[in-house]
C-alpha cells in the first residue's frame, strides 16, 4: 500500500510539472509575439501637440491607417495623430514591444478643452492592456505621459 501511495504521489508530481511547464502561454514557443496598439483620441485633441513612438524588437511596425512600414521603430508626430484613431501592428513576431507618447498644450493663449487617449494593446490578438489618459489645458512636457513595455 505504501508503494502504491508513493508511485501515485510521484505520478502526480510529474503530471503537475508537465502541466506547469507548458509552453501554451508563451507565444511562438517563447520566440516572440504579434503585437498591436490602438490609440483612440477624443475631446479637443487637435488643439494639443502629440507624439507616439512604437518600438518592436526583431520586426517591422506597420501603421494600419496608412500602410506605412517602419523598421523596428515607428515615430508618429502631430500630423500623423490628427485622426481620431491610429493602429500600429507588428508585421511578424516581436521579441519586445514598447509604446511611449507625450502630449503638450498647443497654444498658451487659448484655453483648450481636455483631450483623452485610450490606448489598447493586444498580444496575439488578445487584449493585454488598456490605459486611459486625460490631458488638460496648460499641459507641460513630461516624460511619463505614456510608457508601456511588453516582453
Amino acid at each position: 500500500m505504501k508503494k502504491l501511495f508513493y508511485r501515485l504521489a510521484v505520478c502526480l508530481c510529474v503530471i503537475g510539472g508537465l502541466v506547469g511547464c507548458s509552453k501554451d502561454d508563451e507565444p511562438g514557443g517563447g520566440e516572440g509575439a504579434m503585437y498591436q496598439v490602438t490609440v483612440q483620441q477624443s475631446g479637443d485633441y487637435r488643439s494639443y501637440i502629440k507624439s507616439v513612438v512604437v518600438a518592436a524588437n526583431g520586426t517591422t511596425v506597420v501603421n494600419e491607417n496608412t500602410g506605412d512600414k517602419f523598421k523596428g521603430t515607428a515615430i508618429l508626430d502631430d500630423d500623423a495623430l490628427a485622426v481620431p484613431s491610429v493602429t500600429l501592428s507588428t508585421e511578424d513576431s516581436a521579441i519586445e514591444f514598447a509604446v511611449s507618447g507625450g502630449v503638450v498644450d498647443g497654444d498658451d493663449a487659448v484655453v483648450n478643452e481636455p483631450m483623452q487617449w485610450v490606448v489598447v494593446v493586444r498580444k496575439n490578438g488578445k487584449e493585454i492592456d488598456r490605459k486611459t489618459l486625460t490631458f488638460e489645458d496648460g499641459k507641460q512636457i513630461a516624460t511619463d505621459d505614456l510608457k508601456l513595455y511588453y516582453k
